[in-house]
């Protein structure tokens, strides 16, 4: 899927401090138009549903370049991180995140446009204003998604010379360097990496972009009810051993009675 990037202001600030647990009420609200989601829904959606799952983790550094390890203890079972990176002096522990969100699926991007919406206070423009907001946002609502999913990782660690160590590298990877590094595992099997974006400059903090084919030997790499894993895992700075992945349940990808990823 390739979306239109267009600039709003503000847009970086989208990514909400910690993670908000949805409960039965807001999963219920699911089936209302997305433009009355409040902040809370859209957060839920966002960051911590079927198609977006945030994990994070802690790691120990030592020394001005020392190791960060252990950066999967105590991870939820659907996310880890393993291997070594740099650490920054003073930064005892060294804490990591990850999202990684189905930004094909429908409600992903319905959440991120509604999100817009709250920021620019949409809700109170008059008419002809809201009427130009929704012609900006409509390439992204109504993107062609029949032959390419995308998920998107944005990331953040409290250790600065780590966290300039992960822009460098997010922003120097091609497609090219990425292509047996990154996979979706899926019940049709492994899928390999279509294209790589890394990330843009006033891309709303959704992070790289990693697409994959929507279909694999013919057949749709997930098929609705489909049960197993699904896992994005991403080998970043290989050199150092460093992998991450992240689990998601295809079996509860449906949306308003449609299955969507």
């Amino acid at each position: 899927m390739r979306s239109r990037r267009f600039l709003i202001a503000g847009t970086a600030m989208i990514l909400v401090a910690g993670m908000v647990y949805a409960q039965k009420k807001d999963k219920g609200r699911m089936d209302e138009p997305f433009t009355k989601w409040d902040q809370k829904q859209v957060n839920n959606v966002f960051n911590n549903s079927a198609w977006a799952q945030t994990k994070e983790f802690r790691g120990q550094a030592t020394g001005m370049h020392g190791t960060a390890s252990n950066m999967g203890a105590g991870a939820a079972t659907n996310g880890a991180v393993t291997g070594t990176g740099g650490g920054t002096k003073g930064v005892d522990n060294p804490e990591f995140s990850f999202t990684a969100r189905f930004f094909s699926a429908q409600p992903v991007r319905e959440a991120y446009v509604r999100m817009l919406q709250i920021m620019n206070q949409y809700d109170t423009l008059p008419a002809d204003r809201q009427h130009a907001f929704d012609q900006k946002v409509d390439g992204l609502l109504h993107a062609d998604v029949s032959q390419e999913v995308t998920v998107t990782l944005s990331y953040h660690t409290n250790d600065p010379i780590a966290q300039r160590d992960m822009n460098q590298w997010f922003n120097t990877q091609t497609t090219d360097t990425l292509n047996q590094n990154a996979y979706l595992f899926t019940p049709a099997g492994q899928i390999t990496l279509l294209k790589y974006l890394p990330p843009q400059e006033g891309g709303g903090g959704l992070g790289a972009r990693f697409i994959f084919p929507r279909t694999f030997k013919g057949e749709p790499i997930l098929q609705p009810g489909a049960k197993g894993r699904l896992r994005f895992q991403l080998s970043w700075q290989p050199q150092v051993g460093q992998t991450m992945y992240i689990d998601f349940k295809p079996e509860e990808m449906t949306y308003k009675g449609q299955f969507s990823y």
